[in-house]
């Protein structure tokens, strides 16, 4: 056979094996997989939306590699965008298994190819052609149209909130997102809790396992390494958890309320007591933000909104608690008098509405301040204690208010004690530094907690204004 005669079997073959990832992948670069990544190939090719929790050494990056390439020779035209928090690890991780693979493959790819980028040229007026990038600004992310485009999120978990938005704007034919379960929070954590997605999960001991039976893949976990973490960690570690198990950790070992308590609550049948105090409380935002204005109602320790709103004023959301002063009969309004909640203080003066300060601001005094830094530490911990004994009911929340607000409720950790030797917890400013958006929803919670424990020790009740 002369040269062309070799190439056109070669595209014959391609043709043949186009349509199952694994099977063009074991043929074009003589590729062995295991069960999960041949689970993760072909769910990219059928579903929309992929999303893998991994353990360390999973074969995640090696089997992004290659569904990068592959999709790019199967769609035509196409677009493959890869991107992780940092430009060393889209370089020296996910690019260099590319390279990789890029020389071996049975059929040239005929491209150019530099470190983080691979031009098929123009096909049919659209680029083909592989780019990976990464940043935290919107604009970049924006652009990439294809008839076929996947985003590949290596080390998903880091990406900025403000990157998962540009990328939905992109409207992508394929996404992969995939990477180490280390946090329980975030929009990495979000994807297994939607049922748009498709969800896999990568055990370390079943990868362990599946090798026993069936040979060894370089690369990949090992028995002794995984002894060597028990022993290290503990089994019940949230490191032995996501690092092995490939599972996101109950909760954090600092964090003020597990995740554990919220699941009960959410379980928890509500009460059904007619003179229990009613409260509504708001965590005030900017219009102008990323953050939403939240709105929580409680009847005693059962929870029925915990509503969060976006691009809403001072005003409007002033407006809103006198409505439901009026119309739900609540016995007690709450929100931050500090920063934003300073105007919403003086509108519910002029307008004659009761209500309850809270100051939630780090230089406020606990009631007890000899043992807790501020308010705001004292009551995150006293609603933590009133979890913990199963006293909040969480069951009438509607479902994707409970999601938000368990999520923020258990991200929140404990910080080393002041110098007094006082409890503190994390502030906002703290959670930002860890890429957690603000704790809207949970703040509002805490702070409905106060006006609860308030109006045991006197009447809240708004009467000289009904």
């Amino acid at each position: 056979m002369n040269d062309q005669e070799v190439f056109t079997a070669l595209q014959n073959k391609f043709k043949e094996k186009q349509d199952d990832p694994v099977e063009l992948g074991r043929w074009l670069f003589d590729s062995k997989y295991w069960d999960k990544q041949e689970e993760i190939m072909r769910s990219v090719w059928k579903h929309k939306k992929t999303a893998v929790k991994s353990c360390n050494s999973g074969g995640k990056s090696r089997i992004s590699a290659e569904i990068a390439l592959l999709f790019l020779l199967r769609f035509r035209p196409s677009r493959v965008i890869t991107t992780a928090p940092t430009f060393t690890q889209v370089e020296e991780i996910l690019w260099k298994e590319i390279h990789s693979l890029y020389h071996k493959s049975r059929i040239p790819f005929n491209g150019h190819l530099t470190s983080t980028e691979l031009d098929m040229g123009i096909t049919d007026g659209h680029p083909w052609q592989m780019i990976g990038i990464s940043t935290n600004e919107e604009n970049r992310m924006q652009g990439f149209k294809s008839p076929h485009l996947l985003v590949i999120m290596d080390e998903a978990l880091g990406i900025d909130s403000i990157i998962w938005r540009a990328i939905e704007g992109l409207l992508p034919f394929r996404v992969l997102a995939i990477g180490n379960p280390l946090d329980p929070v975030g929009d990495f954590f979000n994807c297994f809790q939607n049922d748009q997605w498709n969800c896999i999960q990568i055990d370390g001991n079943e990868c362990v396992e599946w090798q026993e039976k069936h040979g060894k893949i370089p690369g990949l976990i090992t028995r002794e390494w995984i002894e060597e973490r028990k022993d290290e960690w503990g089994e019940k570690s949230p490191e032995y958890q996501a690092r092995i198990l490939g599972e996101f950790p109950q909760s954090s070992e600092d964090a003020v309320i597990k995740r554990e308590w919220v699941e009960a609550a959410r379980l928890k049948e509500p009460e059904h007591d007619e003179f229990a105090h009613r409260v509504e409380a708001c965590d005030v935002a900017s219009k102008h933000g990323k953050n939403s204005t939240v709105f929580t109602e409680r009847t005693g320790n059962t929870f029925f909104r915990c509503q969060a709103i976006r691009d809403i004023g001072i005003l409007a959301a002033g407006d809103k608690l006198a409505r439901d002063y009026g119309t739900k009969k609540v016995d007690t309004i709450i929100f931050d008098s500090d920063g934003m909640g300073e105007g919403l203080d003086e509108y519910m003066q002029r307008k004659h509405i009761p209500f309850l300060a809270f100051h939630g601001g780090h230089g406020y005094k606990a009631l007890e301040d000899k043992k807790f830094k501020n308010l705001r530490t004292q009551f995150y911990c006293i609603l933590a204690k009133k979890l913990e004994k199963g006293l909040i009911s969480f069951k009438n929340l509607p479902q994707k208010e409970y999601d938000i607000l368990k999520n923020q409720l258990c991200c929140i950790n404990y910080k080393p004690c002041d110098p007094l030797g006082r409890i503190r917890i994390e502030t906002k400013e703290d959670l930002h530094a860890r890429q957690i958006a603000s704790p809207d929803s949970a703040d509002s919670c805490m702070m409905s907690e106060y006006a609860i424990w308030m109006s045991k020790f006197g009447d809240m009740r708004g009467y000289s204004y009904r």
